[in-house]
């Protein structure tokens, strides 16, 4: 703009600053709309953001259990860093695949406290307790509050 004002020539843009012009445009518009949508929806617009980008970065995430009864525990395998922590919790619970990438083997196969465990240990923070089927069971109040956090 300043270069048509002073008369001079604009020199075609590169296929480079194109792309990048392309690039910047498109980062600019999603900060925008990701912003907008944190401004909206009294307050709650940053909690409906984050649980639609997870959603689309995993997208085998459960749904929460709308009465709060039970939600299977999940682990987000692509991202674990294979430290060893849930594997030491329970074996039982968890293994490694072939990418030595941890994943739930038998969420059945030890206490929920162990899954909670595990979710406090884990240093990726990529496991996700869920909750319980059976709330029956010694201190399990204290064990769902502490998974809380994690789901």
């Amino acid at each position: 703009m300043l270069k048509a004002i002073a008369g001079v020539k604009a020199e075609k843009a590169t296929p480079v600053e194109d792309l990048e012009n392309k690039i910047r445009t498109e980062v600019v518009g999603r900060i925008a709309k990701g912003l907008m949508k944190l401004a909206g929806d009294n307050g709650m617009g940053i909690m409906d953001l984050t649980l639609e980008e997870s959603k689309k970065e995993n997208p085998n995430i459960p749904a929460p259990s709308p009465n709060g009864e039970y939600l299977a525990p999940w682990l987000e395998t692509d991202f674990c860093t294979s430290c060893d922590e849930c594997i030491k919790i329970n074996p039982n619970i968890f293994a490694y695949n072939n990418d030595k990438k941890a994943y739930i083997k038998d969420p059945n196969a030890g206490p929920y406290s162990d899954l909670v465990k595990a979710a406090e240990k884990c240093t990726a923070g990529v496991i996700h307790p869920g909750l319980p089927a059976d709330k029956n069971g010694p201190d399990m109040e204290k064990w769902i509050k502490r998974g809380e956090k994690f789901n």
